[in-house]
């Protein structure tokens, strides 16, 4: 019998007390790393988080690596990343089927690039990594067609379903007053909001809820935003709106519009652990040793002292060329309170194996290596299969989450809002009710791919040097369905490799020239031949053997 508003906040009182246990942890992720990535309590003034805890840097610059280099090998804006194909094998080598496709392909990241969805994947990056999870709302937009709305980590709730895919979102923002009329109208917000708007008070700030999930109680013959198959309501939090019903909106999507991919989920967990929580044993006691570090310096460079006592009201100085005049009679004036002899060598090198592993942990070694790779290069990702196939090894899991968490929801939710709008050109026939298959080929993706076609290179080598030896061999390699896989594999162009229809027409056209021309080269042969045998039936037809008649006639012939 509850309300729409008493149920969202019945609902997100649960998901806080779900979420509670996190926020500890997740409070000194921030605190030795990014503060300012973490908003755990809504806070309508604006400042600069402190970092006061963060003395060595080296956990925010691995960070900072990690998100780069994901970014860079992921998901880069400078070259193609993802791919759509089909099921069929058959099909996906059609020409009008690929041709569609690539069309489709072009057109999708020319929305891409005009959004803002780049750079919410690269801040997304780091929340991955930090925190474990990153969070955003994949809207549609009037003039770029999509927008990302990427949460600042702590300001959302989230509950995932049995696939572990986010399918529940309650968050919470700051809005100015004049924001929250212009967005939902004078007529829904709550007196005080009202008043304030009456009085000119515009900056005044609130905090509004928003709760996105699937709507369960719909009427699927209708249409409208209440209607649709998922939940984006707003509210007022801790005032009731003068709107009947408590909420300032009640709207919907036709897709899921969350996007927060894990890093790692643990059982049934809905959020993740991430490389920061592995790193940040090392993070907090690289800060401790900095520190002694320190002290230990400035103790031998500024010891503390020790003197007479009649020296305690005269003045003194330490300083660099200073002369203080007093009497004396041990001879000895200043001395050191105590004697610092640590070794700064052994410290030094603690430090650094500490930091080390601070970057390992963020995988700053691999993606540092990554990011020096510009461009297709398959001798440089062999070189990475070979040299790096542990790391890339370990990243596996974690590109998989991405990909099912954050790439194919993006690509699926931006297909679907672009054919709303017929932003595409119209799919073949054959097309009609097949599902597309969607391929990555970012610098990651096929780094991993290059063990496989470092396999094909070795069979065909080897392949090559039997035949040498016995060219029948040459008969066990399918040559032309290595080519496609090969050029699957690196991700190549579809435009640069000809469907299979297109190569057997050129294979019986030159078939064809090569039969003409043997054609041709036989009859040459043969025309001396040809010609020799006419001249001996002339004359066998010419020769008068005496009243018999010629030759020919003789026997029949002529």
């Amino acid at each position: 019998m509850e309300t729409k508003r008493q149920y969202h906040d019945r609902r997100l009182q649960s998901l806080k007390e779900m979420r509670n246990p996190w926020e500890a942890h997740w409070s000194e992720l921030a605190e030795f790393n990014a503060p300012s990535r973490l908003r755990l309590t809504l806070n309508h003034s604006e400042g600069r988080p402190s970092r006061k805890k963060i003395v060595d840097s080296t956990g925010t610059f691995g960070l900072r690596t990690l998100a780069s280099g994901m970014h860079s090998g992921i998901t880069s804006p400078a070259r193609p990343w993802f791919r759509l194909t089909t099921y069929d094998p058959e099909m996906r080598d059609f020409a009008p089927v690929k041709t569609y496709l690539s069309s489709v392909e072009t057109r999708m990241r020319e929305v891409f690039q005009s959004s803002n969805i780049y750079n919410s994947f690269h801040w997304g990056y780091g929340d991955l990594g930090l925190f474990g999870q990153s969070c955003g709302l994949l809207v549609e937009d009037a003039d770029k067609v999509i927008r990302m709305i990427q949460l600042l980590h702590g300001s959302f709730w989230i509950a995932r379903d049995d696939a572990g895919r986010a399918s529940t979102l309650y968050r919470q923002f700051s809005w100015s007053v004049e924001r929250i009329v212009k967005r939902f109208g004078l007529d829904k917000v709550s007196n005080t909001v009202k008043r304030c708007y009456d009085k000119g008070d515009y900056d005044e700030r609130f905090t509004i809820n928003h709760a996105v999930e699937p709507r369960h109680d719909r009427d699927v013959t209708k249409i409208d935003k209440r209607n649709k198959p998922w939940t984006s309501n707003y509210w007022e939090d801790g005032a009731r709106p003068i709107y009947g019903s408590g909420m300032l909106e009640e709207s919907g999507f036709d897709s899921n519009p969350i996007i927060s991919p894990p890093w790692e989920l643990v059982a049934e967990d809905h959020y993740a652990t991430s490389p920061g929580m592995d790193a940040l044993p090392d993070v907090k006691m690289l800060q401790t040793m900095q520190l002694r570090s320190g002290e230990a310096i400035e103790k031998k460079v500024r010891p503390p002292m020790k003197g007479p006592m009649s020296l305690k009201n005269n003045p003194a100085s330490l300083m660099p060329g200073s002369v203080t005049y007093v009497d004396d009679p041990t001879g000895r004036g200043y001395t050191a309170a105590i004697e610092v002899n640590l070794s700064l060598a052994e410290l030094e090198n603690k430090i650094q194996t500490t930091s080390q592993r601070i970057e390992r942990a963020y995988y700053a070694d691999l993606f540092l290596m990554l990011s020096q790779m510009e461009g297709i290069q398959p001798r440089n990702q062999f070189e990475i299969a070979e040299r790096k196939e542990e790391k890339l090894l370990a990243l596996g899991p974690v590109l998989e989450n991405i990909y099912g968490g954050q790439l194919a929801p993006t690509i699926d939710r931006t297909y679907d809002i672009m054919e709303a709008r017929r932003l595409f050109p119209p799919a073949p026939p054959e097309l009609q009710g097949q599902d597309l298959k969607i391929e990555y080929i970012s610098m990651l993706a096929q780094a991993q791919k290059a063990v496989s076609t470092g396999s094909i290179e070795r069979l065909f080598s080897f392949a090559g040097n039997l035949a040498a030896v016995n060219p029948e061999v040459l008969d066990k390699i399918d040559m032309d369905e290595g080519v496609d896989i090969y050029g699957d594999m690196l991700g190549s162009p579809p435009s640069v490799i000809v469907p299979d229809e297109e190569v057997a027409k050129k294979r019986e056209a030159r078939a064809q020239r090569k039969a003409q021309a043997e054609n041709a080269a036989n009859a040459a042969a043969m025309a001396p031949a040809v010609k020799q045998g006419a001249d001996a039936a002339r004359l066998l037809s010419e020769v008068d053997t005496g009243g018999g008649g010629s030759v020919l006639q003789q026997l029949g012939i002529g």
